[in-house]
């Protein structure tokens, strides 16, 4: 969306320049007053410098659709007398900051000018801030405890989805959407769980869900029993992994090409393994191994798609990896954004999720454990960057920032009157306000949508 506002123009001359330095801050339109001040605004092609003050007399919004923005080169402001156009680097109004801004002169024979704003682009660069509604009760062990959560969608009842949440010193919860404790299990410390929709156990299609298992290095395994909403054990036996480390993050994926469920693995050391699950022929769920691969150093958090057939997997100082996640896909991967001053993320990259907003839209988010906050790409093509945000306090309902987030989730359809488009689960590392155990937190979609002029899509089922 694309705010249009108008503006009357005073123009006082001020002096010569050649070139002007950047500001320390785009410019900010006051909000209270409807004044927008521009300091230094050169004058093309006489490179007279003037300031200017904007007053607003009129404001509206409509929604564009460009074909092309024009590129502003340079970082100053200046007018064209010949496209009768005012170039802006960036502008401030209200929480949204936008870059190559345009105002075009609409009332060049009489005065006062007038100008009105006619393109820009959202600034992709800016922070944006979101809030918790619901926080989940602390898990019970506490330091470093609570890790990745996972969003159950009931079959008949969004309103009694759950949120499934590992504590890896000794367990695995099941929460309702209000943050209640449905269920707890000492199944061992849990370090990542998912889930998936519609696999065949026993003659009936069940929610299946894994989690790794850090106590035996194994993949443990369940199914949801959508009357209870708890957790029940379905694994034929102790399934442990090959890996030289200790079992660390985990995640699953169904693929279509071969209507088969598989379970992704990892250990600290980089390395990677892609498991079968299927019914052993007794109602139970075994696994076998069918791929393995590494990359140089730490990864946890990982994620898959169903429909494009794409794993990702986050090496923590390094960036996000993306690969086939067929089981005959290789060891091939090529990094689509990185930690370093090239990329959009932080060291320390943690849980990674993806919004379905149809059979091939929607979008990659990523946890910055380093520095607190979300990153966003395009689940399509080259996973295009589109922004980040932080979950910040809601004093009003007492919930409090989230801080080193570990693990992450997201679901795009209607949960009921509490999230009626989707949630976006994250771990809080710190919960400090009050200071209690480690817990997760449960962010409205429409909220970061809104942030960050995404999709809001409650209509395409994961299952």
């Amino acid at each position: 969306m694309r705010a249009f506002l108008i503006f009357s123009l005073v123009i006082v001359l001020t002096g010569v320049a050649t070139r002007i330095r950047a500001q320390q801050s785009p410019p900010s339109l006051d909000s209270k007053q409807g004044i927008l001040n521009l300091p230094q605004v050169i004058v093309i092609p006489e490179n007279s410098t003037f300031s200017a003050t904007l007053r607003q007399i009129e404001s509206s919004e409509l929604v564009l659709e460009l074909d092309s923005i024009t590129s502003i080169s340079g970082s100053f402001s200046y007018y064209d007398p010949n496209k009768k156009i005012l170039y802006l680097p960036a502008l401030t109004i209200g929480d949204e900051t936008y870059q190559n801004v345009q105002f075009e002169l609409v009332t060049p024979q009489t005065e006062p000018l007038r100008f009105r704003m006619v393109a820009a682009d959202i600034d992709k660069t800016a922070l944006k801030k979101v809030s918790a509604t619901v926080e989940t009760k602390p898990v019970p062990a506490s330091g470093d405890a609570a890790d990745d959560p996972a969003i159950w969608v009931h079959p008949l009842d969004p309103a009694k989805s759950t949120i499934l949440g590992t504590q890896k010193q000794g367990g695995l919860g099941v929460y309702d959407l209000a943050g209640q404790e449905v269920q707890y299990l000492a199944d061992g410390n849990m370090n990542n769980v998912d889930l998936k929709y519609n696999f065949s156990l026993g003659g009936e299609n069940v929610t299946i869900v894994a989690a790794s298992n850090r106590s035996n290095d194994s993949i443990a395994l369940y199914k949801i029993n959508p009357g209870s909403r708890m957790l029940e054990n379905v694994a034929a036996r102790t399934i442990r992994i090959g890996l030289k480390h200790a079992a660390y993050g985990l995640c699953m994926y169904h693929s279509k090409l071969y209507d088969k469920y598989y379970v992704f693995i990892n250990d600290k050391s980089g390395a990677v393994e892609q498991w079968e699950i299927f019914d052993n022929g007794s109602g139970l769920a075994d696994a076998t191994r069918v791929r393995s691969f590494e990359v140089n150093s730490q990864v946890e958090g990982c994620v898959a798609d169903d429909a494009l057939a794409h794993f990702y997997l986050g090496e923590e100082r390094v960036g996000i990896w993306k690969f086939s996640a067929e089981p005959d896909g290789g060891s091939a991967g090529y990094l689509i954004d990185t930690t370093d001053k090239n990329g959009n993320i932080t060291p320390e990259v943690e849980g990674l999720a993806i919004y379905y907003a149809s059979e091939t839209e929607g979008y990659l988010i990523a946890s910055n454990q380093g520095n607190n906050t979300y990153t966003v790409y395009n689940r399509a093509g080259d996973n295009e960057y589109l922004g980040k945000f932080q979950i910040v306090a809601d004093e009003t309902l007492n919930i409090d920032n989230v801080y080193d987030t570990d693990g992450i989730d997201v679901v795009n359809v209607s949960l009921g009157e509490a999230f009626p488009y989707g949630v976006f689960v994250a771990q809080d590392g710190k919960n400090i306000d009050p200071e209690e155990n480690q817990n997760f937190k449960l962010v409205p979609w429409e909220y970061i949508a809104k942030a960050l002029n995404l999709k809001i899509e409650p209509s395409y089922s994961p299952r």
